[in-house]
């Protein structure tokens, strides 16, 4: 890895902030219809020691235990929780000095509190993998704004967790599909059941659809080379492997986006593709 990562470090957490903002603002305009009183799943029903702050606080880690403490019911105290997130997040990604150990636990800590009351509609992948790059996120942030422009040898140890997070999540993409022992995906014959069955297709997935079956089971080929035994350049000691596993894991993410909504998750991965870079790639001058 590249010594110079000051930069790649910086331009990652701003990309951070960026995906917080997204997870925040959606939800913000959800929480009425999904948690409120009359929602799908009423918030409040997670929260039995309600009563008992403090004791609801042991129980569920979550601040909506203390809503009572600002006059606001459960639903409203999320509202707040995800406009104060929009926010914040917001303020991290516009002025990069404020991007630090505290804003990031501050915007880690309301995603977990959301996340411990969300039940199905925040159980999804995506949201997983942002508690957890989001908490490795804390360790990467410089912990003042005034060491934002400072290096600092350990930027290379916490990246490095990004790039095994990263690794993790590929390899392990990849490695399900085979190990389902599915039909479809030895066969090479998943993309066109995808396209059908994935939750929100675009325009493009009809357009995909209609493809030929040959050109399906290549993308599923092709799909397979770059989630498993490409991911293993991420640790090679040769810059330019690592640059070529970084643009076929944001190509394969580019292409997802183009033919389903998968909310931020993809743009959550690209991010994470940020750790394989250093700061002669994205052109910074010293």
């Amino acid at each position: 890895m590249a010594v110079d990562i000051l930069h790649t470090r910086n331009f990652f957490l701003r990309c951070m902030c960026g995906i917080y903002m997204f997870a925040f603002g959606s939800l913000y305009l959800q929480v009425p219809g999904l948690y409120g009183e009359k929602g799908i799943l009423p918030a409040h029903t997670q929260l039995p020691n309600l009563k008992y702050p403090k004791q609801c606080f042991y129980d569920k880690l979550t601040v909506l235990c203390f809503s009572s403490y600002v006059g606001l019911n459960v639903s409203y105290m999320m509202e707040l929780l995800t406009l104060v997130g929009t926010v914040l997040s917001f303020v991290g990604m516009v002025w990069k000095s404020w991007c630090t150990a505290t804003l990031f636990f501050l915007l880690w800590g309301a995603y977990l509190s959301l996340y411990q009351v969300g039940q199905t509609f925040l159980w999804f992948q995506w949201d997983i993998l942002l508690l957890e790059i989001g908490f490795l996120t804390i360790l990467v942030a410089p912990v003042s704004r005034r060491a934002w422009s400072e290096y600092r040898p350990r930027n290379l140890v916490t990246m490095w967790l990004i790039r095994w997070a990263l690794f993790r999540l590929m390899f392990a993409s990849g490695v399900v599909k085979l190990q389902s022992s599915c039909p479809t995906w030895w066969g090479l014959t998943a993309l066109p059941l995808h396209y059908e069955s994935q939750c929100i297709p675009t325009a493009l997935a009809w357009f995909m659809y209609k493809l030929p079956l040959w050109w399906h089971k290549l993308c599923v080929v092709a799909t397979f080379i770059i989630e498993i035994p490409v991911p293993f350049l991420f640790f090679s000691p040769v810059r330019s492997h690592r640059i070529f596993s970084c643009y076929t894991q944001i190509f394969l993410q580019i292409m997802i986006i183009f033919t389903g909504n998968y909310n931020f998750f993809n743009l959550l991965t690209i991010t994470l593709c940020l750790s394989l870079m250093d700061d002669m790639h994205l052109c910074y001058q010293h």
